[in-house]
């Protein structure tokens, strides 16, 4: 089991650091050595005299102290540049962000006053919609298979968090914000720090809410400390030993408590991919994504040093394009069916004797370029090809690498039934490997409402009918799908990884495409129709 790490964590300082400290000085006495202490709320107070001790190193702080904020327009004059130390030993980490400590511990954090809620501009002690989503994404980054964090610290209460049967809290409305709801549940955080001017609060863990209705998330604490040194005796500062969640059994992760309730708050929040950005289509519940939304640098893109705007984009050639159809270059003897839009044909390498591709007739470079005739008979060779696989008491696995590629390819490979429940988690477990960053994507997405058109990605379509896309990165595998496939637990073939080590003779290629093409015409479309697009 990972080392845990010993963390201390406090209300709203307001100005009482001797209190604080003291107090810190004791429990490490007591309870031995402490990692980090987490001041949730306002450091600084009206009267910050007191810091001056530590200053000079008259006085010092016994545990590395990290501050956050600030939240209250009066103070914003104390705060040094992010990173830095206020006094040795306190270090000031900005309004918002996300940070690993030493033992793998994940903080994440967003301090202040919404600006939409507080009716005034006051930037640096407010946030807004785009601040939430910057800390999401910053959650997100880099991970292949998404926990949770381990630490969220905000200033201002998850609407509805108040909302316990057994506990209810007594929070001015003006304290409790729907974008912080937001955050917490795409975030997932294993504790929930918040500040409370009165009373110490600590809420029934509630569990988290997925995309996926039979698919369990962890749980997550809330707790809100009371100020430092209050006079009615409150619960002013927090204990605990957290092990990191990345390094935590998933069974422990999900293990259910005696006073566990439902999540709090409202499921739809999920289907926004920013805060209230998410548009519904009637009829079958589905949603699509708000491309036009602004980064961090208000949508401008930074361009690099050399760069020049004026280059223009090599030609394509279409003579020399390998798939095709009217290039002579086009291997016409691996093609099985042709429709109105696209063929069917069979790789290079296959995987299976069953292994086929789809592939626009004319030139289109991925499925997020090409126009909706093509799209609509993608879906129909898709459909036909699950029947056939069904027949054959296998199940159809379908993905696009639009990555290092100048003509669509969607792979179709066909697995045994008994892998159709391994098949999202060895993706994971190869995306891991490979420091992939894997997303499944909510119900009913569409490719192209996830990434831009022209953007390189992978994307696969399970048998579950769940999907998974990754934004690919320079180093990314090209044979990051065969690799998962024909790895033991799938296919059982990783000889056949890569294509180049598996070619077949002319003679073997000729006698596949008639195999396949006698199995596949009752389920062949093109040959009563034409490849008519109408239905």
């Amino acid at each position: 089991m990972a080392d845990k790490q010993k963390t201390l964590i406090c209300g709203d300082v307001d100005g009482n650091f001797n209190i604080l400290f003291s107090r810190v000085e004791s429990i490490v006495k007591k309870s031995g050595a402490f990692e980090v202490l987490l001041c949730v709320g306002n450091f600084f107070g009206e009267d910050n005299s007191q810091l001056d001790a530590y200053r000079m190193r008259t006085r010092k702080v016994p545990v590395t102290t990290y501050v956050f904020g600030p939240s209250n327009s009066d103070h914003v004059e104390y705060y040094c540049e992010e990173g830095a130390e206020i006094v040795p030993n306190v270090i000031y980490m900005g309004k918002r962000g996300i940070f690993t400590t030493s033992a793998d511990v994940k903080i994440a954090y967003l301090t202040g006053m919404s600006r939409r809620e507080l009716g005034k501009e006051i930037p640096l002690c407010t946030f807004e919609p785009s601040d939430c989503s910057a800390v999401r994404d910053a959650c997100f980054r880099g991970t292949s298979e998404y926990r949770g964090v381990d630490v969220l610290i905000t200033t201002l209460w998850p609407s509805g968090i108040q909302q316990d049967d057994c506990q209810k809290a007594d929070i001015e409305p003006d304290k409790l914000s729907d974008l912080i709801s937001w955050l917490a549940i795409h975030i997932k955080p294993r504790y929930h720090f918040v500040p409370s001017k009165e009373k110490y609060y600590e809420r029934q863990p509630y569990r988290n809410q997925s995309v996926h209705q039979d698919y369990k998330e962890g749980a997550t604490r809330f707790i809100a400390l009371a100020p430092v040194g209050n006079k009615v005796k409150e619960k002013w500062i927090y204990a605990c030993s957290l092990q990191p969640i990345n390094k935590m059994r998933m069974t422990d992760i999900l293990q259910s408590t005696t006073d566990e309730t439902s999540c709090p708050f409202d499921p739809e929040l999920l289907k926004q991919h920013q805060p209230g950005k998410v548009v519904k289509v009637s009829g079958n519940g589905q949603f699509f994504y708000n491309m036009d939304a602004q980064d961090d640098d208000n949508g401008k893109r930074k361009r690099k040093s050399g760069d020049n705007p004026e280059r223009k984009r090599k030609e394509f050639d279409p003579d020399t394009c390998w798939f095709c159809l009217s290039s002579p270059s086009v291997e016409k003897h691996l093609v099985i069916s042709v429709g109105s839009h696209c063929y069917l044909a069979l790789p290079k390498g296959p995987l299976t004797s069953h292994h086929v591709l789809i592939l626009p007739i004319a030139h289109h470079q991925s499925v997020t370029k090409a126009p909706d005739e093509v799209i609509k008979e993608i879906k129909r060779f898709k459909d036909a090809l699950k029947k056939l696989y069904s027949s054959m008491d296998q199940l159809g696995v379908f993905f696009e690498r639009n990555f290092r590629t100048s003509h669509m390819q969607i792979q179709c490979v066909p697995v045994g039934k008994q892998c159709g429940d391994q098949l999202l988690e060895v993706f994971q477990d190869e995306a891991g490997i490979n420091s992939i960053q894997l997303e499944v994507l909510p119900p009913y997405t569409d490719i192209a409402q996830v990434s831009l058109p022209g953007a390189p990605y992978f994307h696969a379509e399970l048998p579950s009918g769940e999907q998974i896309y990754a934004k690919t990165r320079q180093h990314f595998p090209l044979q990051f799908g065969r690799d998962v496939l024909s790895s033991p637990p799938i296919l059982n073939c990783e000889d056949k990884a890569d294509w180049r080590q598996c070619l077949l003779s002319r003679e073997e290629e000729d006698q596949l495409v008639a195999d396949f093409r006698q199995q596949f015409r009752p389920y062949d479309f093109t040959a009563d129709d034409s490849g008519s697009d109408s239905e």
